[in-house]
């Protein structure tokens, strides 16, 4: 009968340590979709300023006609595509970080319906379980109330351990898909600088568009690991240092359409994608290690505790 309400309570704490940590969560997230909203409205007007910019040379206007007589309004035409391009990258990428953060605010206030009054419900059984054990077993009564609040506190610990090993895990396998991205972008721009024509250049193109989902997806990973190894330090008191982990793709998406520059900066891309992964796998791998020793002091924390029972 003991087992019956040290679960439930067990259960009850995991959900209040939920209740917190997503509630920092959801503060965290309105903030940073204030401030992806606000870039967006910004890369908005940057597009559309290109997009008039293009539209402009593309019509008989006073610039296209005088770019027209000295011979130059194509080479000024690239220019202000390939500008056009970019802008339109940075919009799309913004755009989906936006979406993303709006998605996962949305799913944290469902997390956080279920215990809006999980404190109460602590309460309540605390004072069911406290009442069995003077009526029942009051001998006990001291002893097991320790084992038992080390034994929730312990799964809690464990809980967010395993919820950052797997969000890590997801990380590395955005990161592996990146770098299959980026290769095959990699290769087909070598072929274009080498002379490939329209087809190789529409190719490459498409493979830079690849590697911009894949590395947009592998930042969405990041952000997410990132908060779990917040829960995860802030309850668990692991220290891990993350540095700069979230801003690896910011390069990737600024300024590197023009053909010569973005062989550079698709080698800068995989490198970063590489040192992430290792990064990353390292820190799993702590986790990992600190998830058995927790898995490890539970199993021993219950045997305590049903032994205790069984004697009783």
């Amino acid at each position: 009968m003991l087992q019956h309400y040290n679960d439930r309570l067990a259960e009850l704490k995991n959900r209040q340590r939920q209740k917190s940590n997503w509630t920092a969560s959801r503060e965290q997230l309105k903030e940073s979709l204030a401030d992806a909203k606000e870039d967006l409205g910004r890369l908005e007007a940057w597009l559309q300023e290109e997009q008039r910019d293009v539209d402009r040379l593309k019509k008989l206007s006073l610039g296209g006609l005088f770019y027209s007589l000295i011979g130059k309004k194509q080479e000024k035409l690239s220019e202000e595509e390939a500008e056009l391009l970019q802008a339109k990258l940075q919009y799309d990428e913004a755009s989906d970080t936006v979406s993303d953060l709006e998605k996962e605010l949305a799913d944290i206030e469902a997390n956080l319906a279920p215990v809006r009054y999980v404190e109460s419900d602590i309460e309540a059984a605390m004072r069911e379980k406290e009442k069995h054990i003077y009526d029942a077993h009051p001998a006990l009564a001291s002893e097991l109330k320790l084992w038992s609040d080390e034994e929730a506190e312990t799964e809690a610990d464990a809980k967010e351990l395993r919820e950052a090993v797997n969000a890590g895990r997801s990380v590395i396998s955005s990161l592996d898909r990146a770098s299959e991205r980026l290769q095959s972008a990699r290769n087909w721009g070598t072929a274009d600088m080498l002379g490939g024509g329209l087809l190789t250049t529409m190719a490459k193109h498409g493979h830079i568009d690849d590697a911009r989902s894949a590395i947009h997806s592998a930042q969405s990973s990041l952000r997410r690991f990132e908060k779990e190894l917040k829960d995860v330090q802030r309850d668990v008191g692991m220290t891990i240092d993350i540095g700069s982990m979230m801003t690896f793709a910011d390069y990737f998406f600024d300024g590197f359409l023009m053909d010569w520059v973005v062989q550079g900066r698709i080698k800068d891309a995989a490198e970063s994608v590489r040192e992430k992964r290792a990064l990353i796998r390292r820190i799993v791998a702590e986790l990992e290690t600190e998830l058995g020793a927790k898995d490890r002091k539970l199993a021993e924390l219950r045997r305590r505790q049903s032994s205790l029972i069984e004697q009783a």
